[in-house]
C-alpha cells in the first residue's frame, strides 16, 4: 500500500496527467438548441452505430444509434482565462482506433487527451513542461506507434506506448503542420501553410521540403497507401501524389472555399469544408480532373452554415461545423437533413419562465424574425415569435405568462398579451426613449413600468423613464446620480423598488419621485449588473469581482454571499425567496444556493456567458447564455447530485481532507475537504495503475471554506481507488476508498 500511495503522490507532482474533468452535471441539459449549440470542429464515424464529435469549449459527443441521441459531455482541458469558472479549451481533432480507445487533440494546452471507454471519461496526457501546443491531427501505424501534428508548440511528434509518452521528431523544420501521415517509422510527412508538405525518409535526420504548387494553406490530408495520397487546404486547394509526396498533380478545384476533410472509398474521393451560402460536398473519381457536387443546401437550420468535418461510413454521411450544426444523409448523400433541434440563433441576454413551462428566451438577432422564441412545455419544443425588428434587444419583464415587455437600444419597446406569441411593436421609437439604451425594464401592473438606461460613454449617462399609461407616454425620473449607465431595475411595489448601476445600487420609496444611492457594496472598483428585490428590504445584486451580494435592511449594508469559484463577473441573479438563489457568470458558470450564500452548489452548463437565470422554484432554474449567437437556453432540474460541489462559508484552521462516505460506495460517494486560504484546488482520483478518472474540482480558484464534492462511479468497475486534495501543486492529502457494484 504504501508503494502505491508513493507511486500515486509521484504522479501527482509530476504532473503525468496533468488535470482531470468533469462530464458537466446530470442536472443541468441543453434546451435549446438540442441536443448542443457550441462549435464542432471533429467527427468521426466508428462504425455504423457508434459516431463521435469534438469541438469549442471541451465538447465532447457520443451517439450508439447513428446519431439518433447523443450523450453530451466536457471533456479535456481547462481554459486559462478563468481557472475557476470550468471553462474547457477547445478541441480541435481526434483519432479513434476503436469504439473505446482514441485521443483529442485541445487547443493552446501542454498535451491531449485520452480515454480507454469510448469518451466516459478521459485523462489529460501532458506532453510539454512548459509552455503550450494545440494538436491540429493524428496519424497511428498500430495502437502503440503514432504521430501528431500541431502548431510550432509540438510540431511533430510520436509516441511508441499507446500515447501515454511523446517526443519531437528530430529536426523538424519550425512551421505549423496541420496533418501527419507516415507508412512506417522511417517516411513521414506532414502538411504546412505556403502549400509545402515537409517529408523525410530517415525518421526526422534529414528533411525535404515539397511545394504543391500554391502558396495555399494545407489543411488536411489522406492517404491510402506509402505512395497514393492527396491534400487540401484553402482556396478550394486539392493535388493528389502518386510517388509518397514528392511530386504533386491537380490544378482544378472544385470551389474557391476552403477545404478541410478529405474521405476516400474505393476510387471515389470526397472534399469538404467552408461552404456558407452554397452547402455542397465535392466528389471525384479521376483524382480531381472533374467533380461532381453534392448538395446539402436547405437541409441546415443555419442560412450560411460552415461545415467545419466530414466524413462517411457506408451510405452514411455527416458533416458538422457552426453552432453545433450536424447535417446527415444516410443514402450516400441522395437526401439530407439536419439532426438539430434548433428555433433562433440570437445572441440571447435575458428569459422568462413560469412553474406551468412556459419559457420566454429573448436576445439580439437583428434583421431576423428569430430573436425571441417561447415554450409551454419547459423547453421541449419551441417556436418563434417572428419579429422582424432592426434593433438590439435587452431585458424581458413578464407582469403575468401573458402579458409582458421588451426593452432595447435607442426606443426599442414591444408588448405580448399572449405569452409572447406575437408582439406590439406601434410604441417603440417613443422620442423620450429613443437616444438612449433601455438596459432593463419592469412593470408592476398593466400601465405603471420604468425602463433604466442610458449611454455608456465616458462616466456614463444613467437615465431612468417611467410611464403610467403601458408605454405610450414616458417621462424622465432623475436618478440618484448622473452616471455612470443603468443596468437593472426591479420594483417591490408601486412605490418601493431597486435599480442598479455599473457601480452601485440605487433606491425608490416614492415610486421614482426621488432615488437614492443605497450604502457602498463590495471593494472599490467593483461594477454591478443584476438586482433581485424579494421584499422592500431584502435585495440580491452582483459584481464584477464574482461576487453576489445582499441586503436584508433595504441597503444600508450589504453582505458577501461567498460565491466561492473567482469566475468574472455576476451577470445576473435571482431569488425563489429570501435564502433559494441563483447567480450566472462568465462561460457557463452558474451557483444554486438554499441557505443564501452559506452554501453554494457550483456547476457548469457547457454554454457561453450566463446573462440571464431564472429560479422559478429550488427544484427548477432556467438559463440563457450569450455573448455570442446561437440561441443557447439551458434547464436545471434537480435530481439526486451527481455533480457539481457544494460550498460551506466558514475559516477553517487547517487543510483537511476527509474520509468520503459512504465507503465502500456505489456509486456515488461523498468526499469533504476545507481551505484555510484560498488558492488553485483540485480533487484528483485514481484507479491502483495511476490512471485519472473525473472530478468536478480541478484547477478551479477557491475561496476559503468547507466543501463537499459527490464522486459518482457508475462508470467505473468495482475496486480500489485514490483520492487526493491538490492545492496550488502541493498535494495535501491523499486517501482510499472503495467501489462495490
Amino acid at each position: 500500500m504504501k508503494k502505491i500511495l508513493t507511486f500515486l503522490v509521484f504522479l501527482i507532482v509530476a504532473g503525468y496527467f496533468a488535470e482531470s474533468f468533469a462530464q458537466p452535471a446530470p442536472e443541468w441539459k441543453w434546451i435549446h438548441p438540442k441536443p448542443q449549440g457550441q462549435y464542432l470542429t471533429w467527427i468521426k464515424m466508428i462504425d455504423a452505430n457508434t459516431w463521435f464529435a469534438a469541438g469549442n469549449y471541451g465538447t465532447f459527443m457520443k451517439t450508439t444509434n447513428a446519431g439518433a441521441n447523443w450523450r453530451i459531455s466536457v471533456s479535456g482541458y481547462g481554459h486559462s482565462l478563468y481557472p475557476g469558472s470550468g471553462i474547457r479549451q477547445n478541441n480541435l481533432t481526434g483519432y479513434f482506433f476503436d469504439a473505446n480507445t482514441g485521443f483529442l487533440g485541445v487547443q493552446s494546452v501542454r498535451g491531449i487527451a485520452k480515454t480507454t471507454n469510448g469518451g466516459e471519461s478521459f485523462d489529460t496526457i501532458q506532453i510539454l513542461a512548459s509552455g503550450s501546443g494545440s494538436t491540429n491531427g493524428f496519424y497511428f501505424l498500430n495502437t502503440s506507434t503514432g504521430y501528431l501534428s500541431g502548431n510550432t508548440g509540438f510540431k511533430l511528434m510520436k509516441t511508441t506506448n499507446a500515447g501515454i509518452n511523446w517526443n519531437f521528431v528530430t529536426n523538424v523544420p519550425n512551421a505549423t503542420y496541420y496533418s501527419v501521415y507516415a507508412p512506417d517509422t522511417n517516411n513521414i510527412l506532414g502538411t504546412s501553410s505556403s502549400g509545402n508538405v515537409y517529408l523525410t525518409t530517415n525518421a526526422g535526420v534529414n528533411w525535404t521540403t515539397s511545394n504543391v504548387g500554391t502558396t495555399n494553406t494545407l489543411y488536411g490530408s489522406k492517404f491510402i497507401n506509402a505512395s497514393t495520397g492527396y491534400v487540401c487546404g484553402s482556396n478550394g486547394l486539392f493535388r493528389y501524389t502518386t510517388n509518397g509526396g514528392v511530386n504533386w498533380t491537380g490544378t482544378n478545384p472544385p470551389t474557391t472555399s476552403s477545404l478541410y476533410s478529405i474521405v476516400v472509398e474505393g476510387s471515389d474521393v470526397y472534399v469538404s469544408g467552408y461552404t456558407f451560402s452554397t452547402q455542397d460536398l465535392f466528389k471525384t473519381t479521376d483524382n480531381g480532373t472533374t467533380w461532381t457536387s453534392i448538395s446539402y443546401t436547405g437541409a441546415s437550420t443555419i442560412t450560411n452554415f460552415n461545415a467545419y468535418s466530414f466524413d462517411k461510413n457506408g451510405n452514411n454521411m455527416m458533416v458538422v461545423g457552426t453552432y453545433g450544426e450536424m447535417i446527415k444523409s444516410s443514402n450516400n448523400g441522395a437526401n439530407w437533413n439536419s439532426i438539430m433541434y434548433r428555433r433562433s440563433l440570437a445572441n440571447m441576454g435575458s428569459l422568462y419562465a413560469n412553474s406551468t413551462g412556459r419559457v420566454i428566451a429573448m436576445g439580439t438577432a437583428l434583421m431576423t424574425t428569430n430573436a425571441i422564441i417561447y415554450s409551454t412545455d419547459g423547453g421541449e419544443n419551441w417556436a418563434s415569435s417572428n419579429l422582424f425588428t432592426y434593433q438590439d434587444l435587452s431585458h424581458i419583464d413578464m407582469l403575468n405568462s401573458n402579458t409582458g415587455w421588451i426593452s432595447g437600444r435607442f426606443g426599442a419597446f414591444f408588448k405580448t398579451t399572449n405569452g409572447g406569441v406575437s408582439w406590439d411593436t406601434s410604441m417603440t421609437n417613443n422620442p423620450v426613449t429613443s437616444p438612449y439604451f433601455g438596459n432593463g425594464v419592469n412593470f408592476i401592473n398593466e400601465n405603471t413600468g420604468w425602463i433604466v438606461g442610458g449611454l455608456p460613454s465616458i462616466g456614463g449617462v444613467t437615465k431612468i423613464f417611467k410611464t403610467t399609461n403601458g408605454g405610450v407616454n414616458w417621462f424622465e425620473q432623475t436618478p440618484a446620480n448622473s452616471g455612470p449607465i443603468g443596468t437593472k431595475i426591479d420594483m417591490y411595489n408601486a412605490n418601493t423598488g431597486y435599480m442598479a448601476h455599473s457601480t452601485g445600487i440605487q433606491k425608490t420609496i416614492n415610486s421614482g419621485d426621488n432615488w437614492t444611492l443605497t450604502s457602498t457594496i463590495g471593494p472599490s472598483g467593483t461594477s454591478y449588473t443584476p438586482i433581485k428585490t424579494v421584499d422592500s428590504l431584502t435585495v440580491y445584486t452582483g459584481g464584477s469581482n464574482t461576487q453576489v451580494y445582499g441586503t436584508t435592511n433595504g441597503g444600508v449594508t450589504w453582505d458577501s454571499l461567498n460565491f466561492p469559484v473567482k469566475a468574472g463577473t455576476i451577470f445576473c441573479t435571482d431569488w425563489y425567496d429570501k435564502n433559494n438563489g441563483v447567480a450566472g457568470a462568465v462561460i457557463g458558470v452558474v451557483g444554486i444556493t438554499t441557505n443564501r450564500g452559506a452554501t453554494w452548489q457550483i456547476y457548469n452548463t457547457g454554454g457561453y456567458t450566463t446573462y440571464q437565470v431564472k429560479m422559478v422554484h429550488p427544484d427548477t432554474v432556467y438559463a440563457v447564455s450569450g455573448n455570442t449567437a446561437g440561441a443557447q437556453v439551458f434547464k436545471y432540474a434537480k435530481g439526486f447530485t451527481t455533480g457539481g460541489f457544494t460550498y460551506e462559508t466558514s475559516v477553517p484552521e487547517n487543510y483537511s481532507l476527509k474520509q468520503n462516505y459512504p465507503n465502500p460506495f456505489n456509486p456515488v460517494t461523498t468526499i469533504e475537504f476545507s481551505l484555510p486560504s484560498s488558492g488553485i484546488v483540485s480533487l484528483k482520483i485514481y484507479d491502483i495503475a495511476g490512471r485519472e478518472y473525473s472530478t468536478e474540482i480541478s484547477g478551479m480558484n477557491l475561496n476559503v471554506g468547507n466543501y463537499k464534492m459527490n464522486f459518482n462511479g457508475s462508470n467505473l468497475s468495482s475496486g480500489v481507488y485514490f483520492y487526493s486534495l491538490v492545492v496550488n501543486g502541493k498535494v495535501i492529502n491523499t486517501k482510499k476508498m472503495i467501489l462495490v457494484k
